[in-house]
């Protein structure tokens, strides 16, 4: 009885390192390399990401210039994605904020392509890591208070944060004004919580059920193989969902500073 327990006890510990593995391999250097002392070796992680980068590259700026009157399958997967960014991101709010939608497109199909990629055996799941969704959910701010302050100025951006014809202005206009900035910071750190926490979620569900062969013997594999197959087809479809969430949820804040004084 103790040498099963104790048989127990190692299968646990090794899961729980195996796991913790699987996510710190992305920090793995691979090339060494500094800049004014600040460590900019190429990780996992980073080769991951230029893939991506890659992928996202082909299609949307390759795949757009290569165009045939009789196209094929690749022409036809570039017009049809283009078709979806032109007619589900673009334009929220006014034709206005269509202009913005070639940004949020190729954020969709460069998130969509990380995702997916993050699912292949031995690969890491970039956005799983919440350094790499900050940075995102970060630009996405940053262009959008530029291009709020751009459009309506830099006093009527602020101004239009609060609503007018509120009673007791010495008191409700500093209230609201603070409430809604409050809102307004929180949209990168919610953009970036989502991304990571769901795909770092569905990950680790994999692995659980998986694990639960190493801990409780070879006949857990007729439940857990399966279920885990089940979460895989599930976090295809996790993949799709965030990165469209993700891209359309930038393009609304970007068409909301656009037209904020009128709304």
């Amino acid at each position: 009885m103790s040498n099963m327990l104790t048989l127990a006890q190692i299968s646990a510990t090794e899961v729980r390192e195996e796991i913790i593995h699987a996510f710190e391999a992305g920090q793995e250097v691979w090339v060494e390399l500094a800049l004014f002392g600040i460590d900019i070796s190429i990780t996992k992680a980073v080769v991951n990401l230029w893939i991506g980068a890659v992928v996202t590259f082909l299609i949307m700026f390759v795949g757009s210039r290569l165009l045939k009157d009789r196209p094929g399958a690749y022409q036809v997967i570039v017009e049809e994605v283009y078709g979806f960014g032109r007619n589900s991101l673009g334009g929220q709010m006014g034709e206005e904020g269509r202009k913005f939608f070639p940004y949020t497109l190729t954020l969709f199909v460069f998130l969509l392509v990380l995702n997916l990629a993050g699912l292949i055996p031995n690969a890491y799941p970039v956005t799983a890591s919440i350094t790499f969704t900050l940075f995102l959910a970060l630009l996405t701010f940053v262009i959008t208070q530029y291009v709020g302050i751009s459009r309506n100025g830099f006093g009527g951006y602020v101004t239009a944060f609060v609503p007018p014809g509120l009673p007791l202005k010495v008191v409700f206009v500093p209230f609201m004004f603070a409430i809604e900035w409050i809102s307004e910071l929180s949209k990168p750190l919610t953009l970036a919580m989502r991304l990571y926490a769901n795909m770092l979620a569905g990950h680790l569900l994999i692995f659980i059920f998986l694990s639960f062969i190493l801990y409780f013997g070879t006949f857990m594999a007729v439940v857990s193989v399966p279920m885990a197959i089940v979460l895989y087809g599930f976090e295809i479809f996790v993949a799709v969902l965030q990165a469209y969430i993700f891209a359309i949820l930038t393009q609304v804040y970007i068409e909301i500073a656009l037209y904020r004084k009128e709304h």
